[in-house]
């Protein structure tokens, strides 16, 4: 990804803050719950929240670690940095919240027991780097944990066919987060191993994620990173764009009216030796 590309995914970032993860869909806190409980938190450590949004693992890790321990969460987002901010701040928990590339994290070696970074690292220039800027953060002994998309869902298939005659070249790695480093669970795990962690542990898991209806999916994709695609739309094509969406989304909904999208997503648990 350019330097281009970055700030313009901080932008994105930065216009999706105000409903980011909460439109009433049970997803990134689910997934972080999830996390969480995998890491196995104790009392008193110390925590780096990568890529941390508006806090769906900043707040319940803050939780965990208790007054003893601390969490950090940093974000290209500076929207997102600031709201979450105020929301540490209201909650009074022992946090806090910095606008920091999550490649080049500009913090102290050795500083962290636990690294969690939830569905950030495809979003990263070379991924890779990035996993070597966290092994270099963690104390000896440490725990990365990190959450990555799986497989789509092939019911689906349809509806992320619409989006793609709307993006560019630049732009490709988009729809393709789930190939290369990220295709299979063994070539994310060697990845992960060749920024120098040990005992590399990767499970899946595959949630139903409940919408309404279509028109409820749609409004909740322009909440988050799939706002991408629709911003890619010209503005006298987006009418057009919704209905095909709508169209390819009626044939699953459910005898209640709303559509569920199975979600795989992995989760890769390691250390630093």
């Amino acid at each position: 990804m350019s330097a281009y590309t970055r700030q313009a995914m901080a932008r994105l970032f930065d216009r999706t803050a105000e409903t980011y993860d909460a439109l009433g869909v049970d997803f990134f806190g689910t997934f972080a719950g999830e996390l969480l409980d995998r890491v196995a938190l104790v009392p008193g450590e110390r925590v780096l929240d990568v890529g941390c949004g508006r806090g769906a693992v900043l707040f319940p890790a803050a939780g965990r670690v208790g007054a003893s321990g601390s969490v950090l969460g940093i974000d290209l987002s500076a929207e997102m940095v600031e709201r979450t901010a105020k929301d540490v701040e209201a909650r009074g928990v022992n946090a806090s919240v910095s606008l920091m590339d999550a490649q080049e994290p500009t913090l102290p070696d050795a500083a962290f027991d636990v690294v969690l970074a939830s569905f950030v690292v495809f979003f990263l220039p070379d991924p890779v780097a990035g996993l070597r800027s966290w092994h270099r953060l963690l104390a000896p002994g440490g725990r990365l944990g990190v959450t990555t998309f799986g497989a789509d869902d092939p019911r689906w298939a349809a509806v992320r066919e619409v989006f793609k005659p709307f993006v560019s070249p630049e732009l490709a790695w988009t729809l393709a987060i789930r190939s290369g480093l990220f295709a299979t669970v063994e070539g994310f795990g060697q990845a992960v191993e060749s920024a120098g962690f040990t005992g590399v542990t990767s499970v899946e898991r595959v949630y139903p994620v409940k919408f309404a209806d279509p028109g409820h999916w749609i409004t909740w994709s322009w909440s988050h990173g799939q706002r991408m695609f629709w911003e890619l739309i010209p503005e006298d094509r987006l009418g057009a764009v919704r209905q095909a969406v709508l169209a390819e989304l009626e044939p699953l909904r459910e005898p209640d009216g709303s559509v569920v999208l199975a979600q795989t997503v992995r989760y890769t648990l390691a250390h630093r030796g």
